[in-house]
């Protein structure tokens, strides 16, 4: 109960920050896990919704966070928002490993598109240094991140989130 209250109250802490607006990522490119090159532009400022993820395969919270990632992926990727993961090593920081990423992918029927990134990759496109994992940026649909934050997510924060977000910009 006092986990759940303080991932909370770190999430809404993390969104009223003013710091965290900003313009849209740079075109960082990083590969998938067969070796295809992908900018971030094909992700994020497109019209909608982009929650990304930086995590690694051997990060405990991030691998009980995943099914929460899929499920969201699952419900909206045809709609307003999209997941993308960045694969990190852990604890290192460094770059990942491509073989153990694709079996974590296949073990883990994860769906959501991942690209093999580190901790130099993350300050690219995230504009801050890598604190911890799994790291969530929401960027709005125009590519600004609203959102940074360090720590376990759920689906339904999220998905408040964006509910909340919406409703406010349509005001």
């Amino acid at each position: 109960m006092m986990r759940s209250f303080f991932v909370s109250l770190g999430f809404i802490l993390a969104w009223l920050a003013p710091t965290l607006a900003g313009a849209a990522s740079p075109d960082v490119t990083l590969n998938d896990v067969y070796g295809k090159p992908h900018h971030f532009s094909e992700y994020i400022g497109r019209g909608h919704w982009t929650v990304l993820v930086v995590w690694g395969p051997r990060c405990p919270p991030c691998i009980e966070e995943m099914p929460e990632l899929q499920g969201f992926h699952d419900d909206h990727e045809k709609g307003k928002a999209r997941v993308l993961g960045i694969a990190v090593d852990f604890p290192t920081f460094g770059q990942a490993r491509r073989d153990e990423v694709a079996q974590f992918a296949d073990d883990h029927l994860i769906t959501f598109p991942l690209l093999l990134g580190n901790a130099e990759a993350f300050t690219r496109f995230g504009g801050a240094d890598l604190q911890g994992m799994p790291t969530t940026l929401i960027y709005d649909r125009k590519g600004a991140i609203v959102v940074r934050h360090t720590g376990s997510i759920t689906r339904d924060m999220i998905e408040r989130f964006i509910t909340k977000w919406d409703a406010e910009a349509a005001q």
